[in-house]
């Protein structure tokens, strides 16, 4: 039987440890590419949803003869924004007001950052600045916006002012967006609602950002602008902007407790002469 065919031999043991040596060079190779590449999707991703954003309110105002939306019906109605936007067909969203508290919704809306916790805040919550996603971080979270028969889950910043509780102030007449009171006088109302033609710098007049709620007035709050993204000096430094003319900017923030306001890129304060133009209209 010398004829007889031998089997064919297996891998050695050798082999075996080079063929898996390889696999796992090939894997650390690939997968911080991979993270990478994972991480730009979700800021393109957020970018895209604050475009929306943008694009509803613009739409908005083409409906309604350039009115700008006010950032809170207060009084009963209690809707904010987003509600607005939603009820109105200009952006699409769960309702969420028959979830549990503590119960997440979609992060495919388009009113959530992909990189949003489930964390929910409430608009009394104290937010420590920055927000750069140290421990338990707030303005990371989501804010679940609107009254017991409407609500919708919100992770972005609206460049708006709520403390004038529906009433004609000074700072109400420097805001794009404040709250409105439905059932005051047509003439208070008109004073508090902004027309998209007085934005005369619409390219640095934020609309929204990356973080949670509003009250772009109190210095105390801007913590409430968050950094989800990485950038170019780590995790948790860039802050996603879209500005009153539909653009779209990454702002590079520094990490660290230590950061001051006056250096801050993206800032608020009661000093509406001396803060930046980015979250107020210009002066009329």
């Amino acid at each position: 039987m010398s004829g007889a065919r031998r089997k064919p031999a297996g891998f050695t043991m050798v082999e075996l440890m080079v063929v898996i040596a390889i696999i796992g060079i090939l894997i650390a190779i690939l997968v911080p590419g991979l993270g990478a590449a994972y991480r730009y999707a979700q800021n393109l991703e957020c970018q895209n949803n604050l475009k929306q954003i943008a694009m509803a309110v613009i739409n908005y105002t083409a409906d309604y003869k350039g009115a700008i939306p006010p950032c809170k019906y207060t009084g009963t109605s209690s809707l904010y924004w987003c509600n607005l936007l939603v009820r109105g067909n200009y952006l699409s969203a769960d309702d969420t007001s028959q979830l549990g508290a503590n119960e997440p919704s979609s992060k495919a809306s388009v009113l959530r950052c992909p990189l949003a916790t489930d964390e929910f805040v409430a608009e009394g919550d104290g937010i420590a600045y920055p927000a750069v996603k140290q421990g338990i971080d707030k303005a990371q979270g989501t804010a679940r916006l609107g009254n017991a028969t409407f609500k919708v889950d919100c992770s972005y910043y609206w460049n708006g002012y709520t403390a004038n509780a529906g009433n004609v102030d000074v700072k109400s007449k420097r805001f794009p967006s404040v709250a409105v009171d439905p059932t005051k006088t047509a003439d208070v109302k008109a004073a508090l609602i902004h027309d998209l033609s007085e934005i005369r710098q619409r390219t640095s007049t934020v609309l929204a950002a990356d973080g949670v709620l509003f009250d772009a007035d109190q210095k105390s709050k801007r913590g409430r602008i968050a950094a989800r993204h990485p950038g170019e000096a780590g995790d948790n430094t860039l802050t996603n902007v879209v500005y009153y003319d539909g653009h779209v900017d990454s702002i590079q923030r520094a990490p660290g407790d230590d950061y001051q306001f006056t250096d801050d890129g993206i800032q608020s304060s009661t000093d509406l002469d001396k803060v930046s133009p980015l979250f107020l209209l210009p002066k009329r």
